[in-house]
């Protein structure tokens, strides 16, 4: 018997099946409506790290730069051009002009440098802090020039600098951040209408934005944590933008007559951390192994996701400009697995552990935990999922108040650092894993500003990983979106959904 029996078909095309198709009103006569599976968790950028919240985030913020095309390249957006570096420890920003905040407020350097300043103060409680602790200082040398000065080389900076939404410093000083937080004001091509806790966020259009007004006048984001519900919301007509469609329900969305599935392959990773931070059987290597050995992910991807994924080796996926192409997937072998539990001394029966996953927050997320835990049932272990909502989920990550697994995304990525780093240091936010080689390592690894000698140094920390086996290996997902066709809008790799690009058929 297969393990993936029902698990990811059946309640899911059941909810679907009554689904019916809803009149749609004119274009101009409601938002554009994006279902998500949860509300943001901040709306002051630079808070927190969260694909949800920062998908929302940018509509009102706006961004330096962004990622366009594929392969993906930087683009300036705030930005005049992309970053000057006269030396390994200066960095030199120049920005648009003409550019206002939504109140009306001049967007100048002074707000690129105060949105630095302010999520390295701790005071702030910024997730992104550690990612900026390399900067000695931020200059505004004059209304449209940023310096900023770091105290080692710090080649990351570049992208990190990609996405990097900016604060109106002056409205913060003046309201506070629990103040702005519940009506951000931003440069972006939207303005913050409200904000309906666990329900909606509306914002409408900036009619002063820089580059040209948006064509969707109003614009809902919807939290829908279910899977079924969002994909009947899009069925039913009330839903425009529906994001991870599950692969079982593509036909019937194609079929709609009014919404289409919309694909890209992602450069997300999903992953099952393999936690290494308290006493047990997987701080021995040989179990973690064994866990990658027990898990047919192959079949996984065949049976649940029909196909759409594609399985990663290793951390990185395979568009990740520093992936090592010479890692290849641990192969199923579960007597394997049971060699390797032994040799480390436990008993594959005897062992009991409790996988955290969320629901509806990457697609068949719960779905895939519960074949996960079949599959290592099959060699005897005894492996409970806890669902979480997405939340609870990231709060117990980040208080390592998780079971001996969870279940976890990672993205956008497309390059080296930004994953092996924040994920592999204990002190990281979101890590689940850490060794004093390994921290080592990419200790060394970070500062180095020669292209190939860097890329050179990741991949040897890839083949660490690898041995270390720090995470069952998942895949790279499949972005699937369910679009209005009345909608112009197509799906990027980097996942941001910039309302700014979509526009109402005519």
């Amino acid at each position: 018997m297969r393990v993936l029996t029902a698990v990811a078909t059946v309640a899911l095309l059941a909810a679907l099946a009554g689904s019916s198709t809803a009149p749609y009103l004119a274009a101009q006569e409601r938002p554009l409506v994006i279902a998500l599976g949860a509300e943001p968790r901040s709306l002051l950028a630079q808070h927190i790290v969260d694909w949800t919240t920062n998908v929302q985030q940018l509509n009102i913020y706006d961004r330096l730069y962004y990622w366009d095309g594929m392969p993906p390249r930087i683009r300036p957006s705030l930005a005049a051009e992309l970053p000057q570096t006269p030396d390994d420890l200066t960095w030199i920003i120049k920005l648009r002009p003409n550019v206002r905040f939504s109140n009306g407020d001049p967007f100048t350097a002074e707000a690129v440098k105060s949105t630095i300043e302010w999520l390295l103060d701790p005071r702030n409680q910024s997730h992104y802090r550690p990612r900026f602790s390399f900067v000695e200082s931020v200059e505004a040398t004059d209304p449209l020039t940023v310096r900023i000065k770091t105290r080692e080389p710090a080649p990351i900076l570049r992208y990190y600098l990609v996405d990097f939404a900016v604060h109106n410093p002056g409205y913060i000083r003046q309201v506070g951040n629990d103040a702005a937080n519940r009506n951000p004001v931003g440069a972006g091509p939207y303005k913050f209408v409200r904000w309906d806790r666990d329900e909606r966020l509306v914002l409408e259009a900036n009619p002063t934005y820089w580059n040209r007004p948006p064509a969707v006048r109003r614009v809902e984001f919807r939290f829908i944590p279910d899977f079924s519900a969002r994909l009947a919301a899009l069925l039913a007509g009330e839903a425009d933008i529906v994001k991870d469609v599950p692969p079982v329900a593509v036909d019937q969305v194609n079929r709609s007559g009014h919404a289409e599935v919309r694909s890209v392959a992602s450069s997300r990773i999903n992953y099952l951390a393999l936690v290494n931070f308290r006493p047990g059987p997987l701080q021995d290597r040989r179990v973690r192994q064994a866990m990658n050995y027990a898990v047919n992910v192959d079949e996984i991807i065949a049976s649940l996701f029909k196909g759409r994924a594609t399985r990663i080796p290793g951390a990185l996926s395979s568009i990740n400009e520093d992936v090592n192409p010479n890692l290849k997937p641990y192969p199923y072998n579960p007597e394997r697995a049971v060699q390797l539990i032994r040799e480390a001394g436990f008993d594959p029966a005897r062992l009991e552990f409790t996988i955290d996953s969320p629901s509806g927050r990457y697609p068949l997320d719960k779905e895939a935990a519960e074949a996960i835990a079949a599959y290592l049932g099959r060699i005897g272990i005894r492996a409970r999922v806890q669902v979480n909502e997405w939340g609870t989920h990231l709060d117990k990550i980040i208080n390592r108040r998780t079971g001996e697994m969870f279940y976890l995304g990672w993205g956008p990525a497309l390059e080296a650092q930004g994953t092996i780093a924040e994920l592999f240091r204990p002190e990281r936010t979101y890590s689940g894993f850490g060794t004093p080689a390994l921290s080592q390592e990419i200790n060394k690894a970070i500062p180095i500003v020669d292209r190939q000698k860097r890329r050179a140094a990741w991949y040897r920390i890839q083949v660490m990983l690898y041995t270390e086996a720090p995470w069952v290996f998942l895949w790279q997902q499949h972005d699937l979106y369910g679009v209005n066709k009345r909608v112009t809008w197509a799906p990027h790799p980097a996942e941001k959904i910039f309302v700014h690009d979509a526009a109402w058929v005519r």
